[in-house]
């Protein structure tokens, strides 16, 4: 059926579904993450998921620095406290943003230094470098809260504009199937040079 001045009534049905799936995707993806219609600094939820997975008696110990991996920069604390972030004018100190980090007391930020990131370009590098290196140091000290990090971090994300980090910790494309691949690429080679 067509009727004489507009779309056939088969097009104007198919927008409609189409526009209800929009709607229906975006109020899902909301619902998973950040929702700007209840604001929230999601640098506190970051602070709260790392305190909670230093609390957990599981991982205690990796964060607890002894003489000797306090020389070698072990632990959680000991890699948040040496990164650097960007800064005005140059790099500096993670513990502009570390106010306390300790296994007894968790992680506190002091982010009220981040909430200028959606007008200031600096303070916007300075979140996202936050965010990286706290992925970094929860790969190499508490492997097992990536998964609960993941979605903190990617919430914190969603607020920081112009951010390349990956909150997996992954590097970007790395898959076993590139690495054998990368592998057989390399073995050809070397056949192929006679080695």
């Amino acid at each position: 059926l067509q009727r004489p001045f507009g779309p056939p009534l088969a097009s104007s049905a198919m927008a409609a579904l189409r526009c209800l799936a929009l709607a229906a995707m975006a109020t899902t993806a909301a619902a998973a993450g950040y929702d700007p219609e209840h604001p929230s600094e999601p640098f506190d939820d970051v602070a709260l998921v790392i305190s909670d997975a230093m609390k957990e008696d599981g991982s205690r110990h990796t964060h607890a620095l002894d003489k000797q991996e306090f020389l070698s920069g072990g632990g959680f604390c000991g890699c948040v406290e040496n990164g650097y972030l960007a800064g005005w004018y140059q790099y500096g100190s993670a513990m502009y943003l570390v106010d306390q980090c300790s296994p007894s007391s968790g992680l506190v930020l002091r982010t009220g230094h981040l909430q200028d990131r959606h007008t200031e370009p600096l303070v916007g590098m300075m979140a996202c470098d936050a965010l990286k290196l706290m992925t970094y140091c929860v790969s190499h000290h508490m492997p097992a809260s990536l998964p609960k990090w993941k979605d903190t971090c990617d919430s914190a994300h969603y607020t920081t504009p112009a951010c390349d980090v990956q909150c997996s910790a992954a590097a970007p494309g790395a898959s076993p199937v590139a690495g054998l691949l990368a592998l057989a690429l390399a073995v050809a080679a070397g056949a192929r040079l006679g080695m």
